[in-house]
């Protein structure tokens, strides 16, 4: 099968039609004779031809004229050579010459571009044909050494038009150092006065623009047909005002470009600026001014003037950028926007944090003497204030409108009875915690569990107890607040401690108490001393079967003191009962038991 297909194309290209060459490549005397016989073979034949072909005769016939008028006429443009220049007005002149050229010089190179594309389509147009001799054939190859013949008037056109213009550029160069400059007062205002008939121009437009969409919405033909007149007419003469603006202009700013005025580069970007709003095209213009520029001036200095203003324009069009909506909410939410958001939100977030810090650890005078709990529920209530604060200047930042967000909130109320349940009731638990200070940060509690531990933080959402053995226990703020909890410091942070121990029997009583509470007091243990109703007390328990025991009463605090010190603890006084009953020979009893034996 791939053989079969392969020979197929192999006979295709075989039989295909090739660029006759002949009819286009060889002297202008020899091509001229070329189209003459091949006109003449046309009338020998003419009443051969059937009504059909004749119309593609006709074609061919003006092909062959065509063709005979582009190889006498080959080489024989003329270009508009520069004048001479003695004053201002014939450099303008001059100017205005030069962009005619440089518009014709475009013309042709968009004709020759324009051309080589439809050669390169009846070069595979001929291709599919197969009979050298046919009329459409040689239709075809004339039609394709039109273009070739034309193509090549054009290169050598363009060349030439290149040369002249650089040779028009550097005389405009060159007469620039040794023109007259006339003192011309009045050229202020002259633009001044161009600058108002375009701005009436523009406020006639929107005026008749305006009247159009009436006409067109009331459907009146005569009306819109009329207005349509008026509108081109006004876009002529808004042309003709623009162009006499910029080259006004120009006069304008060549004293200036030829005295080397620093003015020049100021006066120039208006220009410039001007060009680019206008509806046309003064794109050979803008490049003639830099050319100027650059040789007259100087490189060095031209170019620090065109970094600048593009490093200016660079800017523009970052701010531009950065400011279109990529973010359909609202107005739209640009790139800065959101910049402005995660600004906002670390600015933010960063003032709350220290200042939560900074109350939290506060050692000020106005602070100083208030409570960890009383600290910290500033702290926690000023650092969720400024949060919110946060986040509703964020949102504003970015032009979105809370009142818009009242929606959002309804249909998210439904989640939240179901699904986020358990974190608003611990987030509604949190903020009792805080105002209800029943449980505040240094406070001992125990919970139902048995757990025991030191407040040390009461969050929005869960609170954290480090027990005695430094482990941090994370618990949800609903758990504190429906459920029992002991809190062994809420009213103060002083409890007593009820220390037992026990003496043999046969030991003065009134002595032991009086050995314990004189040794307790001279003992470098800590405890409250300076209060007479918290003052230590030893009582006497029970008569137990093995000893007589007793407890010693005694008040401690809970929390250590300014400088980190606590109360000693039930292991500090146990081992001072331990001491103290050994030091003074009072017998410490061990269980023991009586038996009796009965003879029977």
């Amino acid at each position: 099968m791939k053989l079969l297909l392969f020979i197929f194309l192999f006979s295709l290209n075989l039989f295909a039609l090739n660029i006759d060459k002949t009819w286009y490549e060889q002297s202008s005397e020899n091509l001229e004779k070329i189209y003459l016989e091949q006109l003449k073979k046309i009338e020998f034949q003419e009443n051969n031809f059937s009504n059909e072909d004749k119309e593609q005769i006709d074609y061919q016939i003006l092909l062959l004229k065509k063709l005979s008028t582009l190889v006498k006429q080959e080489n024989n443009i003329k270009i508009q050579e520069v004048s001479k220049i003695e004053d201002l007005e014939s450099y303008i002149k001059q100017i205005k010459e030069y962009i005619k050229l440089e518009k014709e010089l475009t013309n042709r190179k968009n004709e020759y571009d324009d051309n080589i594309k439809k050669i390169e389509l009846l070069e595979e147009q001929i291709s599919k044909l197969t009979e050298k001799n046919s009329i459409t054939s040689i239709n075809s190859q004339l039609l394709y050494a039109f273009y070739k013949l034309k193509n090549k008037q054009n290169k050598f056109i363009i060349d030439k038009y290149i040369k002249n213009q650089n040779n028009f550029r550097k005389s405009l160069l060159d007469s620039l150092k040794n023109i007259k400059i006339p003192n011309n007062e009045t050229l202020q205002a002259k633009i001044t006065k161009i600058e108002n008939i375009h701005e009436q121009i523009l406020k006639e437009e929107k005026r008749l623009s305006l009247a159009l969409d009436k006409a067109k919405i009331s459907e009146n033909e005569q009306k819109i047909n009329s207005l349509n007149n008026e509108i081109d007419i006004l876009k002529n003469e808004k042309s003709k005002v623009i162009d006499s603006m910029i080259y006004t202009k120009i006069e304008f700013l060549i004293p200036l470009l030829k005295n080397k005025d620093s003015k020049y580069f100021e006066i120039n970007k208006g220009l410039q600026d001007f060009i680019e709003k206008s509806p046309e095209t003064y794109t050979s213009l803008v490049e003639l001014l830099k050319y100027l520029s650059r040789e007259h001036l100087g490189v060095t200095k031209t170019t620090f003037i065109d970094t600048k203003e593009s490093f200016f324009d660079i800017l523009k069009y970052t701010w531009e950028e950065i400011n279109n909506p990529i973010i359909p909410i609202g107005e739209g939410i640009s790139i800065l926007a959101i910049s402005k958001f995660f600004l906002i939100f670390i600015i933010g977030f960063t003032i709350a944090t220290f200042y939560k810090k900074k109350i939290s650890n506060s050692t000020t005078h106005y602070l100083r003497n208030t409570s960890i709990a009383t600290r910290t529920m500033l702290a926690n209530l000023g650092y969720y204030f400024l949060v919110a604060i946060t986040f509703v200047f964020g949102l504003k930042s970015v032009g979105i409108d809370l009142s818009s967000l009242t929606i959002l909130v309804g249909a998210l109320s439904v989640g939240i009875g179901f699904g986020l349940q358990n974190i608003v009731s611990n987030f509604i638990s949190g903020i009792i915690l805080i105002f209800e200070k029943s449980i505040q940060v240094g406070h001992i509690i125990e919970i139902s569990t048995g757990l025991r531990g030191k407040v040390s933080q009461i969050n929005m959402r869960s609170s954290v107890v480090t027990t005695f053995d430094n482990i941090d226990i994370i618990i949800p703020n609903s758990t504190l607040i429906q459920n029992n909890v002991i809190n062994l410091t809420f009213s103060d942070d002083i409890r007593r401690l009820n220390v037992p121990f026990g003496v043999a029997y046969g030991c003065d009583i009134d002595e032991v108490i009086k050995i314990v509470l004189d040794s307790l007091q001279t003992s470098n243990l800590i405890y409250i001393r300076n209060m007479p109703q918290k003052a230590p007390k030893v009582r006497m328990t029970s008569m137990n079967t093995s000893s007589i025991d007793f407890e010693l009463l005694v008040w401690i605090s809970e929390n250590p003191d300014e400088n980190g010190v606590g109360s000693s603890n039930m292991s500090d006084f146990l081992i001072f009962l331990y001491k103290t009953l050994q030091k003074n020979n009072i017998e410490i009893p061990f269980p023991q038991m009586d038996i009796h034996l009965k003879r029977s």
